[in-house]
């Protein structure tokens, strides 16, 4: 197979602004205006260029630099549009309150901060009408008591690794907090490594695809079972996703950031190990998920001792001495 050169500007075909849909579908923001949506979407392509730069205050925050000559031009639009348009989105009495500007004195461009266009709190819920039975907590109309035990049933490979605590809707829901991790601009983090004050502004997809590359998943798959290897992408991240403050490791709560420090530095090498100690233990494993959960967070610190002492047992072999 043949593949052609990029010719002129085709290189910059595949380059994309995002605007977050929450700016589009939320009742909150129906009254912004869809210029004001666009140069957001702007403004989140400038957290790229700042974290790569190392634009952070004191608290550690990070702030980009957009001029309004900058606004004007990319805009293609007047200097009082440009200076409306900010107004709309900036925090006061009649802004929207997504950035925050800061002057910086005479003939110094203003710091701006881009704010998050969500908030944690829980939406509210519409009320039950009382005319309508509601459905039962241990399931659904679509879904029997006996669908769900059948479901959970232990199979001959690595069983999907799903539960209440990471559940895929927890990473794509749009209408509640967890939008801040599904519809964001991935140019935000520089590499691999997600900050844990960045890591809500990239979304699942782009997640899961960085995290296979980080432990080279074809490599992988040439090895194990593809389906044990997606199981292990979906597991990490789940983790490297969650909102939840701790998350239950080996028996204890381990804070999120903790966590995800540990799991952002796993690698094909990491993997390798873990299905090792998957295929010699000889143990009943009741918690397939919790097992690996604790394996996966251990194997950065680990790794080296488990192999020296595989090591030092085959030169201990008596058919070696």
């Amino acid at each position: 197979m043949e593949f052609d050169y990029y010719y002129g500007d085709e290189s910059n075909q595949f380059s994309f602004y995002r605007i977050p849909r929450q700016l589009i579908t939320g009742a909150a923001f129906k009254k912004l205006s869809t210029d004001a949506k666009l140069l957001y979407g702007l403004l989140l392509d400038r957290m790229g260029l700042s974290a790569k730069n190392g634009w952070y205050d004191d608290m550690g925050r990070v702030f980009i630099y957009y001029t309004l000559d900058e606004i004007q031009e990319d805009l293609n639009c007047g200097h009082e549009k440009a200076v409306r348009l900010l107004a709309e989105l900036d925090t006061g009495k009649k802004g929207f309150g997504l950035i925050e500007r800061v002057k910086q004195g005479q003939g110094r461009p203003a710091k701006i901060y881009v704010k998050r266009f969500t908030t944690r709190a829980i939406p509210p819920q519409p009320a039950v009408p009382q005319d309508i039975p509601r459905l039962p907590t241990f399931g659904s109309q679509d879904f029997g008591k006996s669908e769900v035990k059948n479901s959970e049933k232990q199979k001959s490979r690595l069983p999907v690794f799903r539960s209440a605590d990471f559940r895929k809707s927890d990473a794509s829901y749009i209408e509640s907090n967890q939008t801040d991790l599904s519809q964001l601009n991935p140019s935000i983090h520089p590499s691999v490594s997600m900050p844990s004050e960045q890591n809500g502004l990239i979304d699942r997809w782009n997640c899961e695809r960085e995290v296979r590359e980080s432990i080279e998943y074809a490599h992988l798959c040439t090895q194990f079972n593809q389906e044990d290897v997606d199981e292990m992408v979906e597991l990490i991240t789940d983790v490297l996703c969650t909102t939840r403050p701790t998350i239950r490791i080996g028996g204890e709560d381990i804070p999120t950031e903790q966590a995800r420090d540990r799991f952002q530095r796993l690698d094909c090498g990491h993997m390798e190990y873990v299905f090792d100690c998957l295929r010699r233990n000889t143990t009943q494993i009741r918690n397939i998920r919790a097992y690996l959960l604790t394996t996966l967070y251990n194997a950065p610190v680990t790794i080296s001792n488990y192999y020296q002492a595989s090591v030092q047992h085959d030169f201990s072999h008596p058919l070696l001495e």
